[in-house]
């Protein structure tokens, strides 16, 4: 069978040669994920070596074509920047010298042909039996801008597939979520699973690729934060800074105290003397009535020298002996 069939493309070959056809490129298709999107082809059968290629655009209903490859050497050109929304018509011919192939047209739209990246997916174990997913949409690049998934598609569903990592033939749980974070309850504790996940567009009825499957280790205990490592580093270092802020603290505390409560106090005998209730209740009485008294000057010193506390003392029984004698002329009936 392959003998009769090279005989007829030879053939062929021969043909276009004597007719001056050049051959068209073979096997056209269009690679295209998250929008990125590529035209690809084979080269003909049959060929020279100065054989190149033109690639054209144009919408489905327009029929104006534009150039998006000239006479490339390459079997590849970036379709990219053709319109997302519709479908379009593009078109690939191969050129030798003066001579070309007839068009090949592949009809393709971007919007619903391109291929639907997987979602990042992050885990983390809390409570016992209970996983945490996060899924972090795939984005879409162009110009060098990237742009959201949901920017482009709304009716985004996640779908989320969990297993043993050890017993992938029990039964699979799936998960279906319009929400990017999933909590994943009713798991076996002290366990490991896996799970992958997808984005499926329901307006068009298409679903994406899966992510690569992730696995971690399900927990059984009440408060997973608490790592005993990272507990133990804590208590090393409360243990080794509480003298450090102890001192620290005295030392606040000891400033307080000398400035708004100092060591210096008045004398005994003073504190008697103001502590008298005659004093005090006279001198409000001499007051009221309006009399004017002349006093000599207290004074108060600090026990800190000996010597000026006794003179001080001297002092204060003096002006106690007078003050009581200027009492005792006041309260004489005039």
């Amino acid at each position: 069978m392959a003998g009769p069939r090279g005989q007829c493309l030879l053939l062929l070959c021969l043909l276009c040669s004597v007719h001056g056809m050049v051959p068209e490129p073979q096997n056209v298709r269009v690679h295209s994920i998250m929008l990125d999107s590529v035209l690809q082809w084979d080269p003909p059968n049959f060929h020279n070596e100065n054989m190149v290629y033109t690639v054209q655009h144009s919408k489905k209903f327009n029929q104006t074509f534009a150039d998006m490859c000239r006479r490339i050497i390459f079997t590849e050109c970036n379709i990219s920047s053709i319109p997302i929304y519709g479908p379009s018509i593009i078109r690939v011919r191969s050129e030798s010298e003066n001579k070309y192939s007839n068009w090949v047209n592949i009809n393709f739209t971007p919007y619903t042909d391109t291929i639907f990246g997987p979602p990042v997916v992050q885990v983390e174990a809390t409570k016992p039996g209970v996983l945490n997913v996060q899924l972090i949409d795939p984005f879409f690049t162009r110009s060098g801008v990237k742009y959201s998934f949901k920017g482009f598609y709304t009716s985004v569903v996640y779908r989320i597939r969990i297993w043993k990592k050890y017993h992938s033939d029990e039964k699979v749980l799936d998960v279906n979520s319009t929400y990017t974070f999933q909590i994943i309850p009713d798991l076996d504790p002290m366990t490991s699973y896996c799970l992958k996940a997808q984005v499926f567009i329901e307006n068009l009825n298409k679903s994406g690729r899966w992510s690569e499957p992730v696995c971690t280790h399900t927990t059984n205990k009440t408060d997973p934060g608490l790592n005993p490592g990272l507990l133990t580093v804590i208590l090393l270092l409360v243990l080794i800074s509480f003298p450090f802020f102890s001192l620290i603290i005295f030392h606040i505390y000891r400033r307080i105290k000398y400035v708004f409560f100092p060591s210096y106090t008045l004398p005994q005998h003073f504190k008697e003397f103001l502590s008298k209730p005659s004093y005090g209740s006279q001198f409000l009485v001499s007051q009221s009535q309006g009399e004017e008294h002349t006093y000599d000057k207290i004074i108060v010193l600090s026990e800190e020298s000996k010597n000026v506390a006794d003179e001080s003392e001297e002092q204060l029984r003096n002006a106690e002996q007078q003050l009581e004698q200027s009492q005792e002329e006041t309260s004489k009936p005039k």
